[in-house]
């Protein structure tokens, strides 16, 4: 009889103790916890470094991972629109001004500052950029909101490619005059496909402009709390760090 107790209490304490380390181990809702932002970035590029890093550190400052998917950019924002992801990680300020994105919220706190120029192997001066595209082909990021809209204002020739050395290359191949572009197209200029190429940067840099970040309205509650932890990150260093380690300028 007393073994039979014993061989209970044992039995009993052994489901106890399992019950403690089952309670002690991740649960499934703190596994769940994942950001997801699309994002049209090239992944090699330092803008994309920039991005994942500085988000990275902010959503785990407020209790969130992050992780970023590339994709083209129109389907970027419209899978972030939709809710099919949690946001799109790096657009300029105006992205919304015609509310074709209502569902997506601009944190409010700037992101990162991105400049843009004009690159050309046939080109070699223009005193008036803009205002003298109309004579020339022009090629743009694809899903580039604000790039494209200039660009078409100035010239009806535009074409839209889907990475920053697809861009480029169409200018080496003589199938644009004019690339459109983040200055970071310096960087890649100097990669081994475009030695030699003699493209170069046409004229001064043509616009700098504020970025942010954007998160779809299910996930509003964390608008003000993200825009917290960037500025935060900028007061305490973290932000010029994070920079500093994409090989990003900061401007």
């Amino acid at each position: 009889m007393q073994k039979a107790i014993m061989k209970k209490a044992i039995s009993v304490m052994s489901a106890l103790l399992l019950m403690f380390f089952i309670v002690l181990l991740p649960t499934p809702v703190s596994a769940k916890k994942i950001i997801i932002f699309t994002t049209h970035v090239a992944p090699q590029s330092n803008a994309y470094k920039s991005t994942l890093l500085l988000l990275t550190e902010a959503f785990k400052r407020i209790g969130y991972k992050f992780s970023m998917k590339t994709l083209p950019g129109k389907r970027s924002l419209h899978e972030a629109n939709k809710g099919a992801f949690d946001g799109e990680a790096h657009r300029f300020a105006g992205l919304n001004d015609n509310n074709d994105f209502p569902n997506l919220i601009m944190v409010p706190e700037i992101l990162q500052v991105i400049q843009n120029a004009m690159f050309s192997k046939q080109v070699t001066n223009l005193t008036m950029p803009w205002q003298e595209l109309e004579k020339y082909s022009v090629t743009v990021p694809r899903g580039s909101v604000w790039l494209t809209a200039m660009a078409k204002q100035y010239t009806k020739d535009v074409q839209e490619l889907s990475s920053p050395e697809k861009i480029l290359d169409f200018v080496k191949q003589g199938r644009a005059d004019i690339a459109l572009m983040s200055i970071e197209a310096i960087d890649i200029l100097a990669s081994k496909p475009f030695k030699g190429s003699g493209i170069k940067q046409v004229g001064p840099v043509l616009s700098t402009l504020a970025i942010y970040s954007f998160i779809h309205k299910k996930h509003k509650s964390l608008v003000p709390k993200l825009a917290f932890a960037l500025h935060q990150m900028k007061l305490d260093g973290s932000y010029q760090r994070l920079i500093k380690q994409s090989g990003t300028m900061l401007n």
